[in-house]
């Protein structure tokens, strides 16, 4: 039950008790950073005893990212190949570069097959083609704009959406689970059973066995992260907690704790951003003894402001989606109204006509008198 507490949103954790949640931890090292990284025995171990996986970016498929895998294997470590493309061609898949997924796709199954490697699941991470000036001043809520209303005529989305379908069904074929990193706006696009979003940010709704909702805390304040997963959390198969290893810095611990722990009351599935982070930073220790019934706080006011986003979000996609029929049927309202009251002013003579028909029914009775 959700209750204000000290004008903070007080949301008790939700898990079974001492049922602690299944984390994933991203991790974006090179192969032969990975490589010394695993050489820790108490990494390792932490990860094992508590039977953490590991999310492998992989933007290539070499000997030392093949290296590192047989290390988890060998310690029974949970690994999830999180497929990415090189940082050049923009790391994540979207629709314009939906050929390239499957391509990357056969490309690491042979990987794998040649090396002996196992792998739980495979991730595919799905953002936008966005530049980082989209979302600046007056010219990004133009761009915006633009691309919602053009949204429909996204010639792209049909044949990269069926191509990503037919993907997800090779990856299972295959025998691996589907994980998605998507970003929270793709549950309302669900939501309202619409495509509009997707169209106009170039992403695709994946049918993945697990879908994980990306509510980390990169450049935008420590909170945001927070309010991202109250807000989406009850919608959500997974959620992503943290800040990736491109930010500057990693979350604090208090942070972190608080997300952590929010997260889990909605979900048994969390990836954390990330495992290179954790270790610099001493939090792999902690999160190995976090007491998951610990009730967790989250200002109130970020709350509002992104429940009321979401919100108005939501409204503007039904008109969208309903908004042509509404306005059809209202124009038959219309017209049924229209035609009554014609129906009527015919029944109803005018007055100078009723006045007219008055004297000549009194017209008689005055002649006999």
């Amino acid at each position: 039950m959700t209750r204000i507490l000290d004008g903070e949103l007080l949301l008790p954790v939700i898990s079974m008790p001492h049922e602690e949640p299944q984390l994933f931890f991203f991790c974006e090292l090179s192969g032969t950073a990975l490589l010394s990284l695993l050489d820790r025995l108490d990494v390792l171990n932490l990860l094992a005893m508590r039977s953490c996986g590991v999310a492998l970016a992989l933007p290539v498929f070499d000997d030392a990212y093949a290296a590192a895998t047989r290390v988890l294997n060998a310690h029974n470590i949970p690994v999830v190949a999180w497929l990415t493309l090189p940082a050049d061609e923009g790391l994540a898949f979207n629709l314009q570069n939906y050929p390239r997924a499957a391509a990357c796709y056969q490309t690491f199954h042979a990987w794998a097959q040649t090396h002996g490697l196992r792998f739980a699941a495979v991730g595919f991470d799905m953002e936008p083609p966005l530049s980082d000036a989209l979302f600046v001043g007056w010219g990004g809520v133009r761009e915006i704009v633009r691309r919602i209303w053009l949204a429909r005529d996204n010639a792209l989305f049909p044949a990269a959406r069926m191509a990503y379908l037919e993907l997800m069904a090779i990856a299972r074929r295959d025998g691996y689970e589907v994980h998605a990193y998507q970003i929270p706006l793709i549950a309302d696009d669900r939501r309202v059973g619409t495509t509009l979003l997707q169209r106009a940010l170039d992403i695709v709704d994946l049918p993945a066995d697990i879908e994980v909702l990306m509510c980390l805390s990169e450049t935008a304040p420590e909170w945001f992260g927070s309010a991202l997963i109250a807000v989406y959390g009850p919608s959500a198969d997974a959620l992503a907690v943290g800040r990736s290893s491109s930010s500057d810095t990693a979350l604090r611990w208090d942070d972190m704790q608080r997300d952590l722990l929010l997260a889990a009351a909605y979900t048994d599935t969390i990836y954390v951003a990330t495992l290179e982070q954790c270790v610099v930073s001493g939090y792999l220790e902690r999160i190995a003894a976090l007491d998951w019934g610990t009730p967790v706080r989250i200002a109130v006011l970020p709350y509002a402001v992104l429940w009321s986003m979401r919100l108005l979000m939501l409204i503007g996609l039904v008109i969208a989606r309903y908004g042509k029929t509404a306005l059809a049927w209202l124009g038959w309202l219309i017209a049924l109204i229209l035609w009554l009251r014609g129906r009527y002013a015919t029944a109803q003579p005018a007055p100078g006509n009723r006045q007219s028909a008055d004297e000549d029914r009194n017209q008689p009775k005055r002649q006999q008198r």
